[in-house]
């Protein structure tokens, strides 16, 4: 009879301690937008360009963003912009939106190679910033280029 007491309440103990999420939970942190990724925006390209008139190449520094699954890139841009008040523009919608300038810096404003590029972790990805789908812990880097990709790390390598 005391086995039979015993061994519930051992596996009772045990299992408080632990931290188990039903589905509910855990999706529900999901929805609530508690997945974050770290937005920065840097322009030291164009401060180094002759006609620049840029000061200071560092926009935003590693903005903390909440996002929901599903968001993209550009979800996260958007946000991390809202937050610090920072002005960009762009154009098209659905499956293809161009960043035209962040914080009053276009493309071309540096040459007719210049523009807004992402990476993530590091990496360039080839596709839009509005199809690339965010993860748990993933850093962006919004880099503004005067030589289509080449000056910030983004080399062509061919076909």
């Amino acid at each position: 009879m005391k086995r039979l007491i015993f061994f519930p309440l051992v596996l009772i103990l045990i299992f408080s301690g632990c931290s188990i999420k039903s589905p509910d939970d855990y999706y529900n942190k999901i929805e609530n937008g508690e997945l974050t990724a770290t937005v920065s925006i840097n322009c030291g390209t164009a401060v180094d360009y002759e006609d620049s008139k840029r000061e200071k190449a560092e926009i935003l520094s590693d903005c903390k963003v909440n996002f929901k699954d599903g968001d993209t890139v550009y979800d996260a841009l958007k946000n991390a912009c809202k937050k610090n008040k920072i002005q960009f523009e762009y154009s098209g919608n659905g499956d293809s939106i161009y960043i035209e300038g962040i914080d009053y810096l276009y493309e071309f404003d540096c040459g007719e190679l210049s523009g807004w590029k992402y990476s993530v972790n590091g990496i360039f990805p080839n596709k839009g910033c509005n199809v690339y789908k965010l993860k748990d812990g993933d850093e962006v880097d919004w880099l503004y280029t005067c030589d289509l990709g080449e000056d910030i790390g983004d080399k062509y390598e061919g076909e």
